[in-house]
């Protein structure tokens, strides 16, 4: 059963019960399209140089298909989003179209604050959607679409690993260790880095469900959760076994590794595909042709992948125009602008990148593998508890990092906090 109105705003902002919530939504249909006017489209992509407005262009080409119609951006920052559409949406307002990550896109589905979407695409544009898209449908309607999509590979510069004598990509964990043990003792540097701190919490968890489900593992199955299962053990098992190597960047936070590894100091990294075009973009010494990256060395072949989703407001006034706009923007042309704009990052359609991009960054190949073998990063079936949960099993895995407690013991104790949640 969906709470009210007030459960969107209680999950995020939880200060205060804004005027109005509990109410039907203000929204309807408006003019027909051809009628054309204004659709507001929140996305804090729009902030991010460059890429930002890359991407709008592509949006904005739709006031070209229809000559009566006008996308205007409403630019917030990430920091500061899930809040600030909270509070719109909880006082009857917000934009006509948002962004979302897939997490607050649940907390919103739950609030029943989202416009259903059946029968907007074409059987055609079904097809075309990345099989990710199936996680949208809640209770049988969809509510929303993928946007963007960001893969998870491991890359490395190759300058440090053939300083190291390092000659052959790491296939397994085994490997991997081994390799970043050799940088760090022939050459000084960091052979290792990903995210492992709570006060990266939300980004950290991202990353490191690629571990969970590279083993096999996952967060629940048939509305039963499964954190202590033996596939997550070994995955927490193996993650501490690198971080202790001595050669993991132990207390580097995201930004610090990420600009370490653009300037050379850091070998091999587990992040998203964005996190290399950054360090090509704002290094003057990397190039394309140093990175080299291979699909995740885990043995079960699966890695999560961080989804965005596009969604229409229930408060909107102009419905049939946002879903005209949905339409157009989920046919080819507009998704291989999109995927142009986008890029190193996937759309919520297989319709690819432009080869030339491609070609020019071979790096990005394994992280488009792998993306064909992603999951989301909700829990499945505790989609509204999962940042709860998030926080209980990552506070876990620190203990295990940062003390003697095992993987297993770690683990049971987090099932048995998540299902004191229900």
């Amino acid at each position: 059963m969906r709470r009210n109105r007030v459960a969107l705003v209680a999950a995020v902002v939880a200060t205060a019960l804004l005027a109005g919530c509990g109410s039907a939504p203000a929204g309807g249909a408006g003019a027909p399209p051809e009628a054309g006017g204004t659709l507001t489209f929140a996305n804090w992509q729009w902030n991010e140089p460059g890429r930002g407005e890359q991407i709008l262009a592509a949006v904005q080409a739709y006031n070209q298909a229809n000559p009566a119609a006008r996308v205007e951006p409403v630019a917030i920052t990430r920091a500061d989003y899930e809040k600030t559409i909270s509070t719109q949406i909880g006082s009857g307002g917000g934009p006509d179209l948002l962004a979302s990550p897939a997490p607050f896109f649940h907390t919103m589905a739950d609030a029943d604050v989202l416009v259903g979407l059946d029968g907007v695409l074409g059987p055609e544009q079904e097809a075309a959607l990345r099989p990710n898209n199936a996680e949208l449908r809640i209770d049988g309607t969809r509510l929303g679409l993928v946007w963007g999509v960001a893969p998870y590979a491991l890359f490395w510069n190759r300058r440090i690993l053939d300083e190291a004598g390092v000659t052959t990509p790491p296939r397994t964990v085994d490997e991997l260790l081994t390799a970043a043990v050799q940088v760090h003792e022939r050459t000084g540097r960091i052979g290792f880095a990903t995210r492992h701190q709570l006060n990266e919490e939300e980004a950290w968890w991202d990353d490191f469900a690629s571990w969970v489900y590279g083993f096999g593992g996952g967060w629940a199955t048939d509305g039963r959760l499964t954190i202590d299962s033996p596939q997550n053990v070994a995955a927490v098992e193996a993650f501490a076994r690198i971080y202790a190597s001595g050669a993991f960047a132990v207390g580097d936070d995201a930004s610090t590794f990420r600009s370490k590894f653009g300037a050379g100091e850091v070998a091999f990294v587990l992040d998203n595909a964005t996190v290399v075009s950054s360090a090509l973009a704002n290094s003057a010494d990397l190039t394309p042709a140093d990175v080299g990256s291979t699909v995740l060395p885990f043995p079960s072949g699966s890695s999560g992948a961080q989804s965005n989703v596009i969604a229409i407001n229930a408060n909107s006034p102009n419905q049939a125009l946002a879903k005209d706009f949905l339409r157009w923007m989920y046919t080819e042309g507009p998704q291989r602008a999109l995927a142009d704009a986008q890029f190193p990052a996937g759309n919520g359609t297989t319709v690819p990148p432009p080869a030339d991009k491609v070609a020019a960054n071979r790096w990005v190949d394994s992280f488009y593998t792998q993306l064909e073998d992603s999951q989301g990063l909700v829990v499945p079936g505790f989609e509204i508890e999962t940042p709860q949960i998030r926080n209980i099993v990552l506070t876990r895995v620190q203990q295990v990092l940062t003390s003697d407690t095992s993987a297993a013991e770690a683990l049971a104790e987090a099932q048995r906090d998540a299902e004191a949640l229900r």
